[in-house]
């Protein structure tokens, strides 16, 4: 991994972990410069994204295993809040799993929960590869596309990565996102977790059964005609302010 990692002298500590196609660099723009400077940000490149855009995506547990090596050498143990977005909530996921970091807020937007998911793992798959092969041969389409629903400034940049991510490493995310491996946690654990999601997301009814069985103490918000991510982007301010909130 590589790792925007600003404001040390600041005690407490946020992370923000990407989804799919976006990067370290539009996390930074897109909430650690709108949140403000009293934190420390702890921003990860996952691998196939940003500046490791040549390095292939093997798994959630390596990415999670390399984060987790980053916060053991810098001698962080506590992190005010973690935020994960789609393929970086699952990522962020299997971080809890590590019991010597403790996280005292879990912001998750748009996790995959879905285990044993063969068939979700086969359409994602091939619709994302799909749309892989039409932006190369048009970039302006994809861009145009892609805008419309993430707005400019994430939208050009998850058109521009679409093109530049290889196969296996879309393949390995997609498997990732269909077969999670939940996390044990405790009461007091899940009390720290908070699930988003749009209330258009096409695992939503999923999502909900699986929190209410194995999370049921975590806090769930749905964002109402939002899609996958979409929150995030359509209303910049409102969404930072409230991971503010939840990090005083």
């Amino acid at each position: 991994m590589e790792y925007i990692d600003i404001n040390k002298d600041k005690e407490k500590i946020v992370l923000l972990i990407h989804p799919m196609l976006s990067s370290a660099e539009g996390m930074k723009k897109l909430i650690a410069d709108n949140i403000g400077n009293e934190y420390r940000y702890i921003i990860p490149d996952l691998s196939a994204h940003g500046r490791l855009i040549d390095k292939k995506y093997l798994s959630v547990r390596q990415e999670s295993e390399n984060l987790h090596n980053y916060l053991k050498e810098n001698d962080i143990r506590d992190i005010s809040l973690a935020f994960g977005a789609s393929i970086g909530g699952v990522v962020l996921l299997e971080l809890l799993k590590h019991k010597d970091i403790k996280i005292v807020k879990a912001l998750f937007e748009g996790c995959s929960l879905c285990q044993n998911a063969s068939v979700l793992e086969f359409i994602i798959r091939n619709i994302v590869l799909y749309e892989r092969k039409k932006a190369i041969k048009n970039s302006d389409s994809a861009n145009r596309k892609i805008i419309s629903i993430y707005g400019e400034t994430m939208g050009r940049m998850m058109a521009e990565n679409l093109i530049r991510i290889d196969k296996q490493s879309i393949k390995n995310i997609c498997h990732d996102c269909a077969f999670v491996d939940l996390p044990k946690l405790s009461e007091a654990e899940q009390k720290r977790c908070i699930f988003c999601y749009g209330s258009k997301e096409i695992n939503l009814k999923y999502a909900k059964r699986v929190i209410s069985k194995e999370y049921p103490y975590a806090a769930l918000r749905i964002w109402k005609g939002q899609n996958h991510c979409t929150k995030i982007t359509t209303n910049v301010e409102e969404y930072c302010k409230m991971i503010k909130a939840e990090i005083d």
